[in-house]
């Protein structure tokens, strides 16, 4: 069964002309990004989905897929996550990879209460524990299939996860956690439920897919945020967790900026004093790059950065942007331009991980990063071309 789908969510629709007032330098770095999806998508779908459907966990640094390892399952959802919004973006027509993606994901992993964690190489269950943070994938998966297709049967199973959710409710808020890491509670993945139901709502208009968003903004309020930063880890009751430390990523920090703009598109609610309070402290003494770990007081626990943190940087800076902030269009430019040749390498491929002298660290190039990076592009994308 096909639903009526808004004419803009269709990836046949003429791309907007760009937005005149945007930065020239924003213009310019979003155009480099387009260019680079438009030739790494074909790239990745080739080299790295197996003829089932799903994908290899990582590529060899040569580019060439390793066959033998064990897969993150929601890595699968990710990956048909970002051809959906490659389609939905109009650099590549990904919809057979998106639905062949997803088909794979749902019918090797969905149990039929849950999504399992992992599965080994030869397509057998290695890791069938529930995980909060792979159900949050499972939803965004759905939302944004059905944002692409129209099909109705991707909402069913939207709601065959909130449901799994609802029974997964805990008493002190949120949701949890699982068999995979039950303690300490994560902030993690209960931000990313807040993506996948805003996701949803993008999808469907209905209000009532915001619930799981309202529900996490309120653990945000209460528990997440202090003092310009995100809470990691946390006991039962949300109190923080001793064992932890004072351990913050400044990733997930600039994750949030971008959500809390989101919300605020989606609900008309007023996040701004949130969202300035995460970009001041994440960027005060960082105007560079973000490091992948520090502590609260800002000392640096690894000099090392990721390639989906500074992603997350690029998104903050633009949803900054898109509030009429000073000044963060330009950050997010230089942004974008400094990952070309560090990061990205220009054969459709990247390097996942830099010390500070921009050597590589990584030895594999996960699949898992594309979502984040076809996630910063279609921001720039929206932005740039005045998309709502």
């Amino acid at each position: 069964m096909e639903m009526a789908m808004p004419e803009n969510f269709r990836h046949s629709t003429p791309v907007p002309e760009i937005v005149p007032s945007i930065d020239p330098a924003l213009r310019r770095s979003a155009a480099r990004l387009r260019e680079c999806m438009a030739m790494a998508l074909p790239i990745w779908a080739a080299r790295a989905q197996r003829p089932d459907g799903s994908w290899v966990e990582h590529l060899t640094l040569d580019g060439t897929p390793d066959l033998g390892a064990e897969r993150r399952w929601r890595v699968i959802g990710r990956q048909a996550v970002a051809y959906a919004q490659g389609t939905l973006a109009g650099w590549h027509d990904g919809t057979d990879t998106a639905r062949r993606s997803f088909d794979a994901y749902w019918s090797q992993g969905w149990t039929g209460t849950h999504m399992v964690h992992r599965i080994g190489a030869d397509g057998t269950v290695t890791d069938g524990r529930h995980d909060l943070y792979d159900h949050a994938f499972a939803l965004l998966a759905c939302a944004r299939m059905l944002q692409v297709t129209g099909n109705a049967d991707y909402h069913r199973k939207a709601q065959a996860v909130t449901a799994y959710l609802d029974r997964h409710r805990h008493p002190a808020g949120g949701w949890y956690e699982g068999t995979v890491k039950p303690t300490p509670r994560r902030q993690n993945p209960h931000m990313h439920l807040l993506e996948a139901s805003l996701a949803l709502f993008e999808a469907t208009g209905d209000g009532a897919d915001l619930s799981i968003a309202h529900a996490v903004i309120a653990l945000f309020d209460t528990h997440f945020l202090k003092d310009g930063l995100i809470g990691e880890f946390f006991g039962d009751d949300w109190s923080p967790d001793p064992a932890c430390g004072d351990h913050v990523e400044p990733g997930h920090a600039v994750e949030w900026v971008w959500l809390l703009r989101r919300y605020e598109a989606a609900t008309g609610t007023d996040r701004r004093c949130a969202r300035l309070s995460l970009y001041d402290r994440a960027f005060r003494q960082r105007l560079g790059r973000l490091y992948d770990a520090e502590q609260r007081d800002g000392t640096i626990d690894r000099q090392t950065t990721r390639l989906w943190v500074q992603t997350e940087a690029v998104k903050a800076h633009l949803a900054m942007a898109d509030a009429g902030w000073a000044g963060a269009a330009g950050m997010a430019a230089a942004s974008i331009d400094a990952m070309f040749g560090t990061f990205l390498r220009g054969d459709g491929l990247w390097n996942d991980q830099l010390n500070a002298c921009d050597a590589v660290l990584s030895d594999t190039i996960p699949v898992s990063t594309l979502y984040h990076i076809v996630g910063m592009a279609a921001e720039a994308d929206r932005l740039v071309r005045g998309r709502p």
